[in-house]
């Protein structure tokens, strides 16, 4: 044999092992530069494909060498699926619709794959069915990056039922991922997919998700709730930023469910009273421009409406935090004064 056909044959064993790879979990760490790279080796073996598919005993050659490589595979690879001499003519399409069939494929890869597909009209891609799934793919991450769209500017995106669907998409889409992924790996796997949502959709869809059958209450361990609230609490900006876009019905709500989600949701409270100040009228202003004083207000007085243990811990760290700042009785020298002055109004 000679050594052109012997080379031939060595990177014919490395594509398929690309092939059988990319049905594999282990394509959560390919990156863009992986997906080039495998298109052009499909490229070049539907190229070898029309080279010899006439040529009889060059063209046996080649399936002998597929048989043993498939066998080799079989029997380390649960499900394997086999590659035929005539699959390699349509390399690219098998390799397109392995990684997106993948449910372990990296979100921006399969955004990168998406953008490589939406315009072809390659035969061997009709052929494999591949437009239809393009098309669910592409539906339902355009789906996810459409802005808020609520018909009645004072309809709560809780009630909105777009923002219904697209959380039921990435409640789907997250929990289809999961699976095929250790613990210890879940937390990035949930960051790639919400980091690439538009803000603030994203709190919004993870509000709508949270509240689903009180999925972060204690007799009911939902796993995705826990990855989401982690990865709100993984930094200040994602969790101010769900706190001031969640309503305060939804926050106080939550709180009930879970003493870890109250107890960040108290402290984002108090850390936003806290950096108010008084403008030149006697008035708390606020850094964050999506929170008045009133706003605030209306944050505790949500909390004000739950059970008695709620209330009783609301108001009990408002006192401290009063007695910290120096007990004052009277208004407009300490917001946590003015604060409990208020609430008990109501």
């Amino acid at each position: 044999m000679s050594g052109k056909m012997n080379t031939m044959l060595e990177n014919l064993d490395h594509f398929i092992e690309v092939l059988a790879l990319i049905q594999s979990a282990h394509v959560k760490d390919w990156d863009v530069l992986n997906v080039q790279r495998a298109l052009e080796w499909g490229s070049y073996f539907q190229h070898v494909h029309h080279q010899f598919k006439a040529n009889i005993s060059l063209r046996n050659v080649i399936e002998d060498h597929l048989n043993v490589k498939n066998e080799e595979l079989r029997l380390y690879m649960k499900n394997y699926q086999h590659i035929t001499f005539n699959d390699l003519g349509r390399g690219k399409a098998i390799l397109c619709m392995s990684l997106l069939q993948n449910k372990a494929v990296p979100i921006h890869v399969l955004k990168h794959l998406l953008e490589l597909l939406r315009d072809s009209d390659s035969k061997a891609i009709e052929s494999l069915g591949l437009q239809h799934i393009i098309s669910q793919k592409a539906a339902s991450e355009l789906f996810l990056l459409l802005p808020l769209f609520v018909s009645d500017g004072h309809r709560e995106p809780l009630d909105n039922p777009v923002v219904k669907t697209q959380a039921d998409i990435l409640k789907n889409m997250l929990e289809s991922r999961l699976k095929v992924f250790e613990d210890n790996q879940k937390l990035s796997v949930v960051s790639d997919v919400l980091s690439g949502i538009s803000q603030p959709l994203v709190y919004h869809l993870i509000a709508v998700v949270l509240t689903t059958h009180g999925a972060l209450s204690s007799s009911h361990q939902d796993c995705l709730a826990e990855l989401l609230l982690d990865w709100l609490l993984s930094n200040d900006v994602s969790w101010t930023g769900f706190c001031l876009n969640a309503s305060c019905q939804v926050l106080a709500s939550l709180s009930l469910q879970c003493s870890k989600f109250r107890n960040a949701y108290l402290d984002c409270l108090f850390k936003l009273g806290g950096g108010m100040e008084q403008d030149l009228s006697g008035s708390w202003v606020s850094n964050a421009p999506q929170l008045s004083f009133d706003g605030l207000i209306r944050h505790f007085r949500c909390l004000m409406k739950g059970p008695e243990d709620l209330r009783d811990i609301t108001v009990t760290r408002l006192h401290t935090l009063k007695s910290q700042d120096g007990d004052y009785e009277e208004p407009a020298i300490s917001i946590w004064t003015d604060l409990l002055i208020e609430i008990h109004k109501s």
